[in-house]
């Protein structure tokens, strides 16, 4: 099962991250942008499983 290092970096990459200076630590503008662009992925399934649901 993911752990939170995992959610961690993958929301990062989401944002952009790509750890360059080998930190480890994303910022939390990266944070949040991997999260909004987590939610505009999730939105676009939902409308995908609803107009598939409409055929």
């Amino acid at each position: 099962a993911p752990n939170m290092s995992w959610a961690y970096q993958e929301l990062a990459k989401l944002g952009g991250w790509k750890d360059t200076k080998r930190t480890g630590r994303a910022s939390v503008k990266v944070l949040w942008q991997g999260w909004l662009k987590l939610q505009a992925i999730l939105e676009g399934y939902d409308l995908a499983k609803s107009l598939e649901s409409d055929l």
